[in-house]
C-alpha cells in the first residue's frame, strides 16, 4: 500500500456520511496527477480548525486512482477500479464502532459524526445511485460542515471497500487513520503581534486576550515547526515567524494559530497584487490569483477570510462566495507584504457602499450608518465569535470600550446577500 493511497482512501471515507441540503464544487486543479487528495496530510495539511457551537465548513477534494495499482503496488498497473465504496456507520455488539470514526486524541473515546454535530454532504456527480460508491478514474468532493457541539482533537479512521475485477468481481476492505480536525472552544478573543525590528533590536511579542470568564490553567506557544518558545499570557519571539497558542483551563484546551511575526527592519523591495475573479449569482466560483515581484528566494502565501481565518496557501484560492479576504505573503528572509480588502462580489447589486461604520479604528463607540431595512449585522471577532448583534435599524450606535483590542469583522446580510467591514477596535 503506497502512502498516496493510503491519504485517498481515507478521504473516500469522509464522504461517507449522509447527504445534507448543499453541494461542493468538484473544481480542485489536480494537474497531470492520476490520483490525489486536497487537503493533503502527507504534505501537513489538513482540515480548517472548528469552534464550538460556532457553524463550520470545509471541502475535501478527491480524485480517485484508475487502476488497482494505485491504491495497492501489488496489483497489476492494467486492473482498473471498479469503484470504492465507503461502509455505513455501525457499532456491532461489543460496542465496536466501523464506518467514520472520530477519535478524541486525549480521552480515547470514539464517536461518529453525527455525535459531535458534524455531517458531510457528499457530491459524487451523481455518478452512482449509491452515494456512498465512487467510480475509478473520477474526481469528487465533500463539503464538511455542521455545528460543532464538541470539542477536542480528533482523529479519524476510514473503513471501505475497493472493488475491481480479475474474472469475477471481487472486493478488499481497509481501514485508514490520516487527518485531524480540532474543535477549539472560545477560549480567547484574541492575539495582539507586536512585529521584531533588526535594526533597532527589537524583539518580536504575543500576548493572548482571553474572552471574558476565561481561566487558563496554562497557556504555551508553540512556532510552525511544533516546539514550545514559551508560557504564559506573553511571549517574546526570537526569530520572526508563524505561532500558536494553546490554552488549557479545567474544562477544555485548544489551540489557536496563523499569528504572523516579521521583521520591519529588513530592507525590503516585494510587492503582492491580487487579481480576482467575481462569483456568479448563487455559484461558489469566485477566485483570487496572486501576483508577486521582487522577493528573495522562494515565497509562501497565506489566504484568511473576513474574519482571520486560514482558507489555504498557495498562490490562488478558489471556490469562493462572495466576501472579503486577504492575504499575507513572507519570502525567504523574512520579508513580508500584506494585500487587505481584498473583496469578491456577485452580479447582485453590491450594497457594500449603501452603509458605513466609523470611527475605525473605534475606541468606545463604533456607529453602524444606512443599514438596509429588514438587515442582520454582526461584529465578529478574530476566531468567529459574536461580540455584538442586531436586527432592523438603519442606525446602530454600539458600545465597543469593553471589547478587546484587535481586527473585527462586521458582517451585514439582507436579501441581497453578505458584506463585510473590518473594524479595529483600539483603546
Amino acid at each position: 500500500m503506497n502512502k498516496y493511497a493510503q491519504t485517498l482512501l481515507t478521504c473516500l471515507g469522509m464522504l461517507a456520511m449522509a447527504a445534507g441540503f448543499s453541494q461542493c464544487d468538484i473544481d480542485y486543479d489536480f494537474g497531470d496527477t492520476e490520483f490525489g487528495v486536497s487537503p493533503d496530510p502527507i504534505v501537513g495539511e489538513s482540515f480548517l480548525d472548528g469552534m464550538l457551537d460556532e457553524p463550520y465548513y470545509d471541502v475535501l477534494h478527491i480524485l480517485i486512482p484508475a487502476t488497482a495499482a494505485g491504491i495497492d503496488s501489488t496489483y497489476p498497473p492494467t486492473l482498473p477500479v471498479d469503484s470504492v465504496i465507503v461502509l455505513q456507520d455501525a457499532i456491532d455488539g461489543n460496542g465496536v464502532y466501523s464506518g467514520v470514526v472520530f477519535r478524541d486524541v486525549d480521552t480515547d473515546e470514539v464517536f461518529h459524526g453525527s455525535d459531535i454535530g458534524l455531517e458531510i454532504v457528499l457530491n459524487n456527480n451523481g455518478d452512482s445511485p449509491n452515494e456512498n460508491t465512487f467510480l475509478g478514474g473520477m474526481q469528487y468532493c465533500a463539503a464538511i460542515q455542521g455545528t460543532p457541539d464538541r470539542a477536542g482533537l480528533y482523529s479519524m479512521s476510514i473503513d471501505i471497500q475497493a472493488w475491481a475485477t480479475i474474472f469475477t468481481p471481487f472486493n478488499a476492505p481497509f481501514t485508514f487513520e490520516n487527518f485531524s480536525l480540532r474543535i477549539n472552544c472560545p477560549l480567547i478573543d484574541g492575539v495582539d503581534v507586536v512585529n521584531a525590528n533588526s535594526l533597532d533590536g527589537t524583539q518580536g511579542t504575543l500576548t493572548v486576550s482571553l474572552a471574558e470568564g476565561v481561566v487558563a490553567t496554562e497557556i504555551a506557544w508553540f512556532n510552525s515547526s511544533g516546539l514550545q518558545i514559551g508560557t504564559g499570557e506573553s511571549v517574546t519571539v526570537a526569530n520572526p515567524g508563524t505561532f500558536s497558542v494553546m490554552v488549557t483551563t479545567e474544562d477544555c484546551q485548544s489551540e489557536f494559530g496563523g499569528w504572523v511575526v516579521i521583521d520591519q527592519g529588513l530592507d525590503c523591495t516585494m510587492t503582492a497584487t491580487v487579481d480576482v475573479t467575481n462569483a456568479d449569482e448563487g455559484e461558489a466560483n469566485g477566485a483570487l490569483a496572486l501576483d508577486v515581484e521582487n522577493a528573495e528566494g522562494p515565497w509562501t502565501a497565506t489566504w484568511y477570510d473576513g474574519g482571520g481565518f486560514i482558507l489555504g496557501t498557495g498562490e490562488t484560492l478558489e471556490g469562493l462566495d462572495a466576501g472579503d479576504f486577504s492575504v499575507l505573503v513572507v519570502d525567504s528572509i523574512g520579508c513580508s507584504v500584506e494585500v487587505q480588502d481584498i473583496q469578491v462580489i456577485t452580479g447582485l447589486e453590491d450594497i457594500q457602499g449603501a452603509w458605513n461604520a466609523y470611527p475605525n479604528p473605534a475606541h468606545d463607540v463604533l456607529v453602524i450608518q444606512g443599514l438596509p431595512l429588514g438587515s442582520a449585522w454582526a461584529l465578529v471577532g478574530l476566531h468567529g465569535q459574536v461580540v455584538a448583534e442586531g436586527r432592523g435599524q438603519q442606525r446602530e450606535v454600539v458600545r465597543t470600550g469593553h471589547f478587546s483590542n484587535g481586527m473585527y469583522v462586521l458582517r451585514v446580510a439582507n436579501n441581497q446577500g453578505l458584506t463585510f467591514k473590518q473594524v479595529l477596535i483600539q483603546h
